[in-house]
C-alpha cells in the first residue's frame, strides 16, 4: 500500500490493474491475507452451506481480480458470474479457474464492467444471483449508492440471498494509503489507481438505505510484533491499527 513519503502516480483504475495484473498476487500484499481470513469465517460457510430452495447457487463477483476469491466460490459448486474492469486482471482468473470449472462441474460467465460508467448499466438480470461478493474492490467506487443499488437489483429477494464485501479501512486512507504497487524499488515510487475514502457510517448507511441489512461488521488489523511478522514486511508500521473491513448483509424482511 501507499506511503506518503513515496511519489504517487494516480492513473485509472483500469489501467492501474492492467499494470498490477503480472505481480498482483505475489507482492506480498497484507490486505490480501486479511481479507483471506475474513472471506474464510464469514463468506466460506454461508457459500458452504446449500439452499434447499434453489437448484442453482449463482454468486456474482464484483471485482473478482485475478481470481483468488473465484477458485473458492468454485470449489463450493457454486456456478459464478465474475466481473472486473481489467482485462488483464480477468485473464489471470480465467487461466486460474480453467481446470477447476471441469473438475467441480460449475461455469463462470466473465463480464468487463466499469461500475463507475452512470450510462451503462451491469448486464445481469434483476433478483437473479443468489449471494454477491465484492472484496478490496469498494475503494475505487466514485457513488456506492449507484453501486448498492446494482446489488440490491441483482440480488435474489429471498431470506437467502446475502452480501459481503470487504474494504481497505478507512484508516489506512486517511493515513495516506491507497490501492496501488511499487513501479521502482529502489526510490518506491508507487502506481495507483483513482480511490474514493468512503466512511464505515457511510457505507452502512448506504446499504441500509438500499434495504440491505448489515448482519455482521468485522474490523481487522495487525495485531502485535508476532503478528507483523506472518503478514510480512509491510505490515510492522500498521501493528496496533484496524487496517480491514468486512460487511455482511442480507435483504431486509420488510423488502421480502
Amino acid at each position: 500500500m501507499m506511503s506518503t513519503q513515496n511519489t504517487k502516480t494516480i492513473v485509472s483504475t483500469v489501467e492501474c490493474y492492467d499494470a498490477w495484473s503480472n505481480t498482483y498476487d505475489s507482492d506480498g500484499n497484507i490486505l490480501q491475507l486479511l481479507d483471506n481470513v475474513a472471506f474464510e469465517e464469514i463468506a466460506q460457510p454461508l457459500l458452504n452451506s446449500i439452499n434447499q430452495n434453489s437448484t442453482k447457487q449463482i454468486c456474482c463477483e464484483l471485482g473478482c481480480g485475478t481470481g483468488r476469491n473465484t477458485t473458492k466460490i468454485l470449489h463450493t459448486g457454486w456456478s459464478i458470474i465474475a466481473v472486473d474492469i481489467s482485462t488483464c486482471m480477468m485473464k489471470k482468473a480465467q487461466e486460474r479457474v480453467k481446470q477447476l470449472e471441469e473438475q467441480h462441474m460449475s461455469s463462470v460467465s466473465w463480464i468487463i464492467h466499469d461500475l463507475n460508467n452512470d450510462n451503462n448499466e451491469l448486464s445481469i438480470n434483476d433478483s437473479s444471483v443468489d449471494a454477491v461478493i465484492s472484496t478490496l474492490v469498494i475503494e475505487h467506487i466514485k457513488s456506492i449508492e449507484r453501486f448498492f443499488k446494482t446489488i440490491y437489483r441483482i440480488l435474489k429477494k429471498n431470506n437467502y440471498s446475502w452480501v459481503f464485501i470487504t474494504a481497505m479501512h478507512p484508516n489506512m486512507y486517511q493515513a495516506g494509503s491507497q490501492a496501488g504497487f511499487t513501479i521502482d524499488k529502489t526510490t518506491g515510487d508507487k502506481l495507483c489507481g483513482i480511490s474514493f475514502d468512503h466512511s464505515i457510517e457511510h457505507i452502512i448507511e448506504t446499504a441500509t438505505k438500499t434495504c440491505l441489512k448489515l448482519i455482521k461488521y468485522t474490523e481487522k488489523g495487525v495485531e502485535n510484533e508476532e503478528h507483523a511478522t506472518n503478514l510480512g514486511i509491510r505490515a510492522k508500521k500498521w501493528m496496533g491499527i484496524n487496517i480491514h473491513a468486512s460487511f455482511l448483509f442480507k435483504i431486509q424482511n420488510n423488502e421480502i
